[in-house]
């Protein structure tokens, strides 16, 4: 025999249909056991993200009446701007509520990729 057909031997393979059954079966068993073991510590983990979550909630909405209540239209402009895209078009449509001239994304993008006009 030669080196390539030892590499692909597959004489010591067992290919029965009960092998692949048993190993069906085995495989099931310890996905069943898993998630079983798994749905303990998830439901204490999804209990302790909904609560964090609540009190994130709860602290944004008084962080937002706060504001509300002192007149400062600052932290509204401050969010607008950290949540606005990072690419131009959307920024611009975040930023003043309407879109950039099409004649400015037509002759601006090549010269900001280094390419001619």
């Amino acid at each position: 025999m030669n080196d390539q057909s030892e590499l692909f031997d597959t004489r010591g393979v067992t290919d029965s249909a009960e092998h692949w059954d048993a190993v069906a079966v085995r495989v099931a068993r310890e996905a069943m056991r898993r998630s079983r073991a798994g749905g303990v510590g998830s439901l204490a983990a999804s209990r302790a993200g909904l609560i964090a979550a609540s009190l994130l909630l709860v602290a944004s909405l008084a962080f937002m009446t706060i504001a509300s209540r002192q007149g400062s239209a600052r932290p509204a402009v401050e969010l607008r701007q950290a949540l606005a895209p990072s690419d131009d078009v959307g920024r611009a449509i975040a930023l003043t509520g309407r879109p950039p001239a099409v004649g400015a994304l037509l002759f601006d993008e090549p010269r900001r990729g280094g390419g001619q006009p």
